[in-house]
Parts: C-alpha cells; structure tokens; sequence
C-alpha cells in the first residue's frame, strides 16, 4: 500500500468481512450424500456450476437441480441445498462492523464487492445485524456479482463499481483473499491488500481510523 490517501475501501464478503468454515461445508454436503458437489467447494475461484449462479445466469433452484444430477440425489431438496452451502459462513465479528463504522466516521466512503449468490446473501444480511444495525448501515453501495452479471477477477466487474461509486482508484483499497481477484484490481490501478486466513487486517488502517 502506497502513502496516498485512502478515500474509499472496497471489501470481500467470505474471508475478510465474514469468517468462513470451508471444510464445514463440504462435510455438510458429503453428509447429504453429496460428495461430488463437495469436491466443487472453493471460496475463492468457485466451480463452473456455483459459478454460473453467482453470475446470476441461472437460478437457485437449477443450481441445486444440476447438483442433484452431478451426484445422483434427486431426494435431497432445495433447503438442504441451502442449508449446506450455508455451512461455509460462519460469523461476522462486531469488532469488524465497529472498524467499519470507524472508517466511515473517518469521512472513508465504505463498500462491498463480492461473488456471492441470493441464498448466501440472506444468511449474511441476517450475521450483519450482530451490533444491531442492518448491512446497509456499513457500506455507501453494496456490488453484488449476480446483480451485476459479472464476476471478479474480470476487470469488467471493477470498471461498472467504479463508473458507479466515481471511486478513483489510485485512492481507493480493495481487500480480497483471492490472488487473482487483487492482481485484477491492481491492473487497473487500486490499492490492494490480500490477508491471510483469519488475518487481523485492521491494524493496516490505524492512519484512518485511529487504531
């Protein structure tokens, strides 16, 4: 990170804002008897099928029905699709919600950028509320890959955020846990940081926020 002012910071949802289990999910799968849509588990860079549903190109329920024929479950429904997937998130600790609030009083401009999918987002616009506010108390925007039809790393997802915010991104951070996501960003000229799994990033801002 360079020693220009940050204006705007751009977050992650899983693995950085939001605390994920990834072996929890895939046990929860392999216990619906789903041990090849197991296999497909990645937070990062996901498979072609989850992917496909992240970029909103198909629905919820044809993601399930292609992982019911992938494993041959035509049993399982909808909900214990849901609940599985689910498994992957685990918390959003209120010490994060208050840093944000922090750099928001700060005069930071606050936003999401995430591949994520409509059942995800329910489970974690509900773990959002832990200090009693609603998610859309913490971010001036929140760029949902399966509203935008796009998904990171392509550089056209990060083209549309900033043509929408007027972000410039020579003073503006994006925090992402996936490599090619921050290669992205930093091709086109943002500020980038990678933490590691379980990673106390916030000490990076002590400058904003007062840490």
């Amino acid at each position: 990170m360079t020693d220009t002012e940050i204006k705007h910071v751009f977050f992650d949802l899983g693995g950085v804002l939001v605390d994920l289990d990834g072996e929890r999910c895939v046990q929860a799968f392999r216990a619906l008897g789903m041990p090849r849509v197991a296999e497909l588990i990645n937070p990062c860079y996901p498979a072609e099928m989850i992917g496909r549903l992240e970029k909103g190109e198909i629905g919820f329920g044809e993601a399930c029905e292609q992982m019911r024929r992938l494993d041959g479950r035509p049993d399982v429904e909808d909900g214990q699709i849901a609940a599985a997937y689910a498994a992957f998130l685990t918390d959003v600790p209120v010490v994060k919600l208050r840093f944000i609030e922090a750099l928001r009083r700060r005069g930071v401009r606050t936003y999401v950028l995430s591949n994520n999918n409509p059942v995800s987002m329910e489970v974690i616009r509900r773990m959002f509320r832990a200090d009693g506010h609603a998610m859309s108390y913490y971010f001036d925007r929140i760029y949902l890959s399966y509203e935008l039809g796009e998904l990171k790393p392509s550089p056209a997802i990060f083209r549309r955020v900033l043509a929408d915010s007027g972000a410039d991104p020579a003073q503006s951070l994006f925090i992402d846990d996936g490599r090619k996501n921050v290669d992205a960003a930093r091709e086109l000229g943002f500020q980038v940081y990678m933490p590691a799994p379980n990673e106390d990033f916030t000490p990076l801002f002590g400058f904003l926020a007062g840490a």
